[in-house]
């Protein structure tokens, strides 16, 4: 979080209304991309998927967070909403890997096909 986020936050507590329209609106925004995800996540799995599979890979990725101590997520080797292409929330294309790791790919696939970090 940026400080005049903090900043925000701590005015809204003591009452400053515009710091509590600013902080509402971050709420809101962040509520509204995460919905986003959810629905394009659910049109990318077919109903052929796999769910038990999928399911114990985000459970893979929670036990190498609790014995590492490191955040691992759950990554679309093709991601569900990429520039060049969009792939399928199915296991085969998810991979564990570290929340750093994820965050710098982003949404990022290589035409050669393996994602790729310094693709644009």
């Amino acid at each position: 979080m940026r400080q005049f986020e903090i900043d925000d936050i701590a005015k809204a507590a003591a009452g400053d209304a515009s710091a509590q329209l600013r902080v509402q609106r971050r709420k809101d925004i962040l509520n509204l991309i995460s919905q986003q995800r959810k629905d394009a996540q659910q049109r990318a799995t077919p109903s052929w998927a796999n769910q038990k599979a999928i399911d114990e890979i985000y459970a893979q990725a929670r036990e190498i967070t609790a014995s590492t101590g490191t955040l691992h997520v759950v990554d679309h080797v093709v991601p569900l909403q990429g520039r060049k292409v969009c792939g399928l929330h199915v296991e085969h294309n998810l991979r564990v890997m570290t929340k750093a790791g994820n965050s710098s790919k982003g949404a990022k696939f290589d035409d050669w096909g393996s994602a790729s970090r310094n693709s644009k």
